[in-house]
């Protein structure tokens, strides 16, 4: 088994946490931790860069869902960048790509966060 190895980087109104390796049953408890620990704020956005993650189980995936409706619960969200095909292959068997923002590339993804960080809050009677 291989370690998770993780880095992040605190951007105005968006932590980028960029993470490696194999994301399973036995380091998906790593994996949370480290993404409650470095979000500076419940509704902050996040962007995770998957692009050197090699596999991805439904350990993870239910990681990357409640860290997505943690963030809602809390005016943020959560944008996955650069996910190899595989897990991007993943995410459309299990439809999770219709609940996550998924993007190509981590600048991508860190723009559509930048993006909504600065976008005015709207109302029920603006929707």
């Amino acid at each position: 088994m291989l370690d998770l190895t993780f880095a992040v980087q605190n951007l105005p109104g968006v932590c980028v946490i960029s993470v490696a390796g194999e994301i399973d049953s036995a380091t998906a408890r790593a994996f949370d931790l480290y993404i409650q620990r470095n979000r500076r704020a419940p509704g902050e956005h996040v962007v995770v860069d998957l692009s050197e993650v090699t596999f991805l189980a439904s350990a993870g995936l239910r990681v990357l869902l409640n860290t997505h409706a943690f963030a809602r619960q809390h005016g943020g969200v959560l944008h996955l960048a650069a996910p190899h095909p595989k897990i991007a292959g993943l995410m459309e068997l299990t439809q999770a790509n219709t609940v996550l923002h998924v993007h190509e590339t981590v600048e991508q993804a860190v723009i559509a966060a930048l993006q909504q960080a600065n976008a005015p809050e709207r109302t029920l009677t603006e929707a």
